[in-house]
């Protein structure tokens, strides 16, 4: 009997991380968050730039209620959406960097390069689908044109139905994008 238990404990640990499940994922956010409280210290807000100093309001991803979390000790994987509130002046950002460096990716070109023609979902990085799957709306941040297993610059189409947070966590870009946004947000 613990055998049979024991094979099924491994085959479902075996299913979590086939299917990318967030209880299997424990790593920390991987990208550097700035942090800053508002005066009233009703809310943090939440950026990529690398100074608490003069920030842009466009730089700002969104700000975090202060309810019965410590937003000074959150990382950007434990975020919810019930604790968050987006800047509606940042997913256009996001979309520009993607539409202008897209097809400069070293992660997606690797991507494309599976792709005879049509279009290619950019998945975020939170909460990835397992290879040849299709993500969840909410985890996909917009499609590229792939042309002879090449990216097509400027193609890059967002996805509506995105979300900047959901129960996985803050969204996460490839590491090439991600140090594109945070330049573009320290500027």
């Amino acid at each position: 009997m613990n055998a049979i238990r024991a094979l099924s404990n491994k085959h479902a640990a075996g299913m979590l991380r086939a299917f990318g499940t967030s209880a299997w994922r424990h790593n920390p956010y991987p990208y550097k968050i700035t942090r800053v409280t508002q005066p009233d210290k009703s809310a943090t807000a939440i950026t990529f730039g690398t100074t608490s100093k003069n920030i842009k309001e466009t730089a700002v991803i969104g700000w975090l209620r202060h309810t019965n979390i410590d937003p000074l000790a959150i990382d950007g994987q434990q975020m919810r959406p019930q604790d968050f509130s987006e800047n509606r002046l940042f997913w256009p950002q996001v979309q520009q960097i993607l539409e202008k460096y897209a097809h400069e990716d070293p992660e997606l070109q690797s991507q494309a390069a599976f792709f005879k023609s049509g279009w290619m979902n950019i998945s975020d990085g939170r909460n990835p689908p397992p290879p040849g799957r299709t993500g969840d709306p909410e985890d996909i941040l917009g499609s590229v044109l792939v042309e002879d297993k090449k990216i097509k610059q400027g193609s890059f189409q967002a996805n509506l139905a995105h979300r900047l947070v959901t129960r996985d966590g803050l969204f996460q870009l490839p590491k090439y994008l991600q140090q594109k946004l945070a330049d573009f947000s320290s500027l």
